[in-house]
């Protein structure tokens, strides 16, 4: 059932209208990428501390056919219901990362590895805490607009966001869903 609906959804657009094609003199496109974010499944969803995270992200870099690597910023602010709903300010990641587009550019997967900088001062740790992020996406939908512009949509992603490794360590576990325009230039 699922492959009969990636395949209609597939055959909705053809490689020769895929977006972000690359520059026909350099064979290299330049994607830049705005994001947002919502995450509701946490591995800290029974926990008071913190439940779920939202958030925006900006990508970056060059493109070969069906190969890109990517610089990847991101602001992840969390939801604290320990007493009342409040946002805070969570997170801010850096990455370097990797992508394949496949399916007449239609379909992509990447993975992204970098740092994770706690953003606000914690019960038990300072803002400024370094630690791991990890972004994998095995499977994130683009949908053409333009020949430059496309949408996206990663349904599933999992994301490991762990600024504090040392002590008690402050790692979250997020099953994010993304939605990003795209813009090649």
């Amino acid at each position: 059932m699922q492959h009969a609906a990636l395949a209609i959804l597939l055959s909705l657009w053809s490689a020769e209208t895929a977006c972000a094609m690359p520059n026909s003199e350099s064979g290299i496109a330049w994607p830049v990428q705005g994001e947002l974010h919502l995450s509701v499944l946490s591995d800290l969803a029974d926990r008071s501390a913190l439940a779920g995270s939202f958030g925006y992200a900006a990508r970056f870099g060059p493109r070969w056919a069906n190969w890109g690597i990517f610089a990847h910023v991101e602001h992840d602010l969390w939801l604290a219901t320990e007493f009342e709903s409040d946002v805070v300010a969570g997170a801010v990641n850096l990455a370097i990362g990797g992508e394949h587009l496949y399916y007449g550019r239609g379909v992509r997967t990447s993975l992204a590895l970098g740092a994770s900088i706690l953003a606000y001062d914690a019960a038990l740790d300072k803002a400024g805490n370094v630690g791991l992020f990890v972004d994998f996406r095995p499977v994130g939908l683009r949908f053409p607009l333009t020949h430059a512009l496309s949408l996206g949509l990663d349904p599933l992603t999992l994301t490991i966001v762990a600024p504090v490794l040392t002590g008690v360590a402050l790692v979250q576990v997020e099953y994010r869903t993304a939605v990003y325009l795209e813009v090649s230039l």
